[in-house]
């Protein structure tokens, strides 16, 4: 079953999303009173629809997805307020979070749901003076060790927007530049990270979903820029998202990913919302 980013609408294999929080919980922005919305269903025009079932807490328990005739769920695990695992229930795999004193993500580990050695994925976060995130280190420990895969340096504008992300692996190079946001949403951070290691994760991923969530937008254009080795550089993908918003819930949103190297492999894709 294939299933894409909630509302960005990344048609990926095998991968789920999440959400969760607490009913009394507010967006927090000065001078802005955000509802808090709890998703009930997503239906998306390619047949595929997500289902979310909560705990009587109300925080997230799984999410069932549904595609034809094949079927398939993420398992969240808490600790009080904080997601500490995420799994998909057919996967050997599992993301284990880890935070700071003050709430923060520090790390997400992806690894064996049964270890079975220490064999893991890692993502470390590490944060500026203003509490933003100012680099993500990515790195893969097996039988010959740690070793450092990817590194991702994040670059803000005047008004402390995420601008750009710039990720190094070797000699290649990938820009992630946010040129346009959605109107102002109420959304939770964990509707944008996926069970598994994905392609865009410098920008999807638990802590910078969670330093959005606090400004109530979502990126409405990303532009990736490769280079690969001396090669010049080149636009290798663009994705759009149009949001249909009421009260700052998102009702709807239409996706559009194109590949300017590859136009006949543009894709179009709209996601519909329900609530409780």
């Amino acid at each position: 079953m294939t299933k894409p980013l909630l509302p960005l609408l990344l048609l990926t294999t095998l991968v789920k999303l999440f959400t969760a929080c607490d009913k009394d919980d507010k967006i927090d922005e000065p001078g802005i009173d955000v509802p808090q919305y709890y998703l009930k269903t997503i239906t998306w025009s390619n047949g595929l629809t997500g289902n979310f079932v909560y705990h009587p807490d109300s925080s997230l328990q799984r999410i069932d997805y549904t595609y034809q005739n094949v079927g398939g769920s993420t398992v969240f695990g808490w600790a009080g307020n904080k997601l500490t695992e995420l799994y998909d229930d057919r996967s050997m795999y599992k993301n284990v979070f880890e935070y700071d004193a003050s709430g923060k993500v520090v790390k997400m580990k992806n690894q064996e749901k049964t270890p079975s050695s220490d064999r893991h994925y890692q993502f470390q976060f590490i944060y500026n003076g203003a509490n933003r995130i100012d680099t993500l280190k990515y790195s893969i420990t097996n039988e010959a060790g740690t070793q450092l895969r990817g590194l991702s340096i994040y670059e803000y504008n005047q008004h402390g927007e995420l601008a750009k992300v710039i990720t190094r692996q070797g000699v290649n190079e990938i820009t992630h530049t946010i040129d346009a946001w959605s109107p102002p949403v109420s959304f939770v951070a964990g509707h944008y990270i996926e069970s598994t290691l994905m392609e865009n994760y410098p920008i999807y991923n638990l802590a910078v979903m969670m330093q959005l969530q606090k400004a109530n937008k979502l990126p409405a254009k990303v532009t990736r820029v490769v280079k690969t080795g001396a090669d010049p550089a080149y636009v290798d993908k663009i994705e759009e998202h149009i949001f249909t918003v009421s009260n700052y819930r998102i009702e709807k949103v239409q996706s559009t990913t194109t590949y300017p190297q590859m136009p006949d492999y543009t894709a179009h894709l709209d996601a519909v919302y329900s609530y409780h």
